[in-house]
């Protein structure tokens, strides 16, 4: 197991983001996010952010590869947190709330 899963598994706190947006309308709403670790990459399973995954059979998700011989996993969670604020801004269901 690698050991970004094990800090996560050993966590007090449940491996979830959650990101807050405004929707078409202009209501807020939240994009939630379910982190692990797969092979060598971090991801998070979310909610869709655009009208293309909202129509995949396939499960929305952001992720990044791991580099644990330089960074931790807090940086890590940082660059994934980044990673979906530009899923967001890139996709056509969502704004970032400010």
């Amino acid at each position: 197991m690698h050991t970004f899963q094990q800090q996560l598994n050993n966590s007090p706190f449940i491996p979830v983001l959650e990101i807050e947006v405004i929707d078409q309308n202009g209501q807020a709403d939240y994009i939630h996010c379910e982190v692990s670790v797969r092979g060598n990459q971090l991801i998070a399973q979310r909610d869709a952010v655009s009208k293309k995954e909202e129509n995949s059979r396939y499960i929305a998700k952001s992720s990044i590869d791991i580099d644990s011989d330089c960074f931790s996993l807090d940086e890590h969670l940082g660059d994934l947190y980044s990673e979906i604020s530009n899923d967001i801004l890139f996709g056509d269901l969502y704004n970032l709330a400010k």
